[in-house]
């Protein structure tokens, strides 16, 4: 190592964690990278090496890769660009340009482009297109040299396998680049049981790592060969000895460049690789606040142990869930850069002139699950809920917005009993989300009709709800509509489906595990049964609890439960 020390007057120093550190010293073809949560994978890791992408490959074509293409407007791109900006002084209107064609004396990208909406251009003429597994239309025929990814564990492998055949291109313009036809995606540790894709696990077997050493060995010897430049130029060597050094430096930088060349490098990190920016308070409260599992699998990127106890929507299946539920003739309106409003216009499978239904929860986090029937199914078009100290005002007006194109403003409402006990002093929950969307804060009218669908209704147990998800969802009874359910915008209502298990009272009665309601409000979303009761609200009507009740003979909670 060289024993010269750089001052802080003699360099521009920044912060950067270990493995950002580490994966800048690689520089590897692809990279598949699982980071716990805090470990700034979009905005530090993304970031920086999309620009050295950029950097070394010039008028080149790449892809910014998601489940949906919602997901990129309005999560992913911002967090790109974030990245570049804040941490790299990669600006917009000097390094790039988006949604617009860029400045006539900055290059052109070497595939001919006709549009440059919903693109990413920069000032050395490279292209970010934008591909998303819900619209595979909109991937055909394009040709890119390099795929980026986040939050790889929505991405399904059998989708995503189809995207790959678009990265491509000509091995004499960029074939120079240990870059190209490479991979970089990041994502937190999966879990299987709740759907997430664990395809980034079997990147593993690709690394060779007595390839990744060499790498890292020759990278250290080229940072010492420019610590040489450095110090010789600043001590004033004579020039022939600088130029000697340098021709050194080309002679490693071509040898690393052929080491590099097809490697790949797959690593998995804990959130503690940036401790020393989250601060040990920072775990504490994760540890104080998440169950041990949680812990494991978002902090620390174990492996999620699989329980054996079973689910108490146990015939729920991916057939259950659909993903082409974006109206993208909406989407395509907004640039990247616009204020995009996400209305029920977005929408693909909504019928715009039918009255719609809501099942509703409340509690210290108020759910609302909106669905209609069409035909032999049963749409669940969207999920809404607020948490404290937002409350039902909040969640009306969540609903008036999202809702406001909608052309039969008649909305059925599907709620807890507790409505009847307090319906006659006005003072029940339901009854001031009813108010609540009809009026706004300001008294006037929304144009909104609220009709209270449960008044004198009993309690709806758990055997009720039990047996009728099993029907339905097992598509036992061809009087019960066929579920669907939108994956992606009611993406906490799956979760919570699909972890939520199941149990026997004292006296063998099916019961629904409800630990999870009690965690704290950052969790209640994805983890508790709040979005399951509204759910159960909205489904579990007395005509379709009454058929299950005719299936004498089938006794659905026998199921072996812990």
């Amino acid at each position: 190592m060289s024993k010269n020390k750089i001052t802080s007057e003699e360099a521009d120093i920044r912060y950067s964690n270990w493995i950002a550190t580490l994966i800048d010293l690689i520089k590897p073809t692809n990279l598949y990278l699982y980071g716990g949560r805090g470990t700034a994978k979009s905005t530090d890791v993304l970031a920086k090496r999309s620009i050295d992408i950029i950097y070394d490959m010039p008028r080149a074509s790449f892809a910014f890769v998601s489940d949906t293409y919602v997901n990129l407007m309005t999560n992913i791109i911002p967090a790109i660009i974030l990245g570049w900006e804040s941490r790299q002084g990669f600006i917009e209107n000097y390094h790039f340009v988006v949604d617009q064609e860029p400045p006539d004396h900055w290059p052109k990208p070497l595939i001919k482009t006709f549009s440059y909406k919903h693109t990413i251009t920069t000032f050395n003429g490279c292209k970010f297109f934008l591909t998303s597994l819900d619209r595979p239309s909109a991937n055909a025929g394009i040709s890119v040299v390099h795929h980026f990814g986040d939050e790889s564990k929505y991405l399904q492998e059998e989708k995503l396998n189809k995207l790959f055949p678009t990265l491509r291109g000509d091995y004499n313009l960029y074939g120079h680049s240990h870059y190209f036809m490479g991979q970089t995606f990041c994502s937190d540790m999966p879990d299987p049981a709740v759907g997430e894709s664990d395809w980034m696990l079997r990147m593993e077997k690709k690394m060779d790592k007595q390839q990744i050493t060499r790498i890292i060995k020759a990278a250290f010897i080229l940072n010492e060969i420019n610590l040489e430049i450095f110090f010789a130029i600043k001590k004033g060597e004579d020039s022939k000895k600088i130029e000697n050094i340098k021709k050194n430096r080309q002679r490693w930088m071509e040898r690393l460049g052929k080491i590099r060349q097809d490697s790949t490098f797959f690593y998995i990190v804990s959130s503690f690789a940036n401790a020393d920016i989250l601060t040990l308070k920072y775990f504490k409260n994760l540890l104080d606040t998440l169950d041990f599992e949680e812990f494991k699998t978002a902090v620390l990127s174990m492996r999620k142990t699989l329980e054996v106890s079973s689910r108490f929507y146990g015939a729920l299946a991916d057939k259950h869930f659909y993903r082409d539920g974006y109206n993208y003739d909406y989407y395509d309106q907004f640039s990247l850069k616009s204020n995009l409003v996400q209305t029920s216009t977005g929408l693909r499978h909504i019928g715009h002139d039918q009255i719609l239904e809501g099942g509703f929860d409340a509690g210290n986090m108020m759910s609302l699950v909106i669905g209609q029937e069409q035909g032999n199914n049963y749409r669940i078009l969207k999920g809404i809920y607020t948490l404290t100290p937002e409350w039902i005002r909040e969640l009306a007006d969540k609903f008036i917005t999202f809702f406001e194109p909608h052309k039969k403003k008649v909305f059925h409402l599907y709620h807890d009993r507790s409505a009847n006990q307090y319906r006659k002093s006005g003072r029940d929950f339901a009854t001031q989300l009813k108010h609540d969307i009809e009026f706004t804060k300001a008294g006037v009218r929304t144009g909104w009709i609220v009709q209270l669908m449960n008044i004198g209704q009993g309690n709806i147990s758990h055997s009720d709800e039990f047996n009728l998800m099993n029907i339905m969802m097992g598509e036992k009874d061809k009087r019960l509509p066929k579920l669907l359910i939108d994956m992606f915008e009611c993406r906490e209502l799956k979760n919570q489906l699909e972890v939520t298990p199941v149990t026997k009272s004292a006296k063998n009665e099916i019961q629904k595990v409800k630990k999870g309601d009690k965690l704290p409000s950052s969790r209640l979303a994805m983890e508790s049964t709040n979005f399951t009761d509204a759910f159960k609200y909205l489904m579990c009507r007395p005509k379709w609890i009454a058929i299950t009740k005719q299936k004498a003979g089938l006794t659905f909670g026998s199921i072996g439960v812990k």
